[in-house]
């Protein structure tokens, strides 16, 4: 049981694969219409962003405390999200030696942005999220979780993570295979 919130581990699989997968979603469709194409958004092959499945984990333990203070709630949001995305594109850049984002390429980030990893519109847009999430958005996976069951669920979750790390081993081979060879990574929707 994971105590601090109230959920097991199943539940925890399955939640952070539910916002993994609402985070590909949705950076997809911002992409794909500022693009006036079609750009599937993350550095995996699946249909997941796991920062954004981590980020919610982040989010609703670090802030629930503090969810009779909507003002707190934003203002922390804001600094918890810049921080993981901003681990989040280190880590990316030096383990795998990609770039999963680039803020100087969007017309709304461009100039308000750090080393094109964060963006002030961006952290701003995070804010609202994190309040979204703790006060609606979280409950949405659990809701699933008790229609689906108990024996589905780990059904679910086995495939979930099978897949998962199968390509997460695929896609970090591949990449430094790339870099070891001298064939650069290019950053996610950008190519």
């Amino acid at each position: 049981m994971l105590d601090f919130m109230h959920i097991t581990l199943e539940q925890a699989i399955f939640s952070f694969f539910f916002f993994s997968l609402n985070g590909w979603a949705g950076e997809t469709i911002m992409e794909s219409i500022v693009r006036k194409r079609f750009v599937s958004k993350g550095v995996f092959t699946g249909p997941w962003v796991p920062v954004h499945g981590l980020g919610a984990f982040v989010v609703y333990g670090a802030l629930s405390p503090f969810k009779t203070y909507p003002l707190v709630v934003f203002v922390a949001g804001v600094a918890l999200c810049t921080i993981v995305e901003y681990l989040a594109a280190l880590f990316l850049e030096n383990v795998l030696h990609i770039r999963g984002w680039d803020y100087d390429t969007y017309p709304f980030t461009q100039h308000y942005n750090y080393k094109r990893r964060v963006a002030l519109t961006t952290s701003i847009f995070f804010g609202i999220v994190a309040m979204g999430l703790l006060y609606f958005y979280w409950e949405v996976p659990l809701q699933i979780i008790r229609f689906i069951g108990q024996a589905l669920l780990i059904k679910l979750d086995a495939f979930l993570v099978s897949c998962f790390v199968v390509d997460v081993v695929y896609t970090s081979f591949k990449c430094i295979r790339n870099y070891r060879s001298g064939i650069p990574n290019k950053t996610v929707g950008l190519e």
